[in-house]
């Protein structure tokens, strides 16, 4: 450590300070599941070839809404919701 330049110190410092995998708050991940539900309604009204990006995107969301403890009925109605699909009414 004592070749290491004060800068190299000074970042080893800050990395510890602000690590990259630091744990959310709650409202963190709620505000990124809101955002990546604008993501897909964006992505469902594409054109073109976009099936691994709506596969992957869904995927995020189902996750942050576990990670929420949102029930799966629930992601999947909020996933309903933004896509591009026709919601029909319940047939009794």
């Amino acid at each position: 450590m004592a070749n290491q330049s004060m800068e190299d110190v000074l970042k080893l410092v800050h990395s510890y300070n602000n690590p990259p995998n630091r744990l959310r708050s709650v409202q963190e991940i709620n505000a990124r599941y809101l955002q990546t539900l604008e993501n897909y309604k964006k992505i469902c009204f594409m054109s073109g070839d976009v099936r691994d990006q709506k596969i992957a995107v869904h995927a995020e969301i189902k996750m942050l809404g576990w990670v929420l403890g949102k029930p799966e009925k629930d992601i999947i109605k909020d996933i309903n919701d933004h896509s591009n699909r026709p919601n029909f009414p319940l047939q009794l």
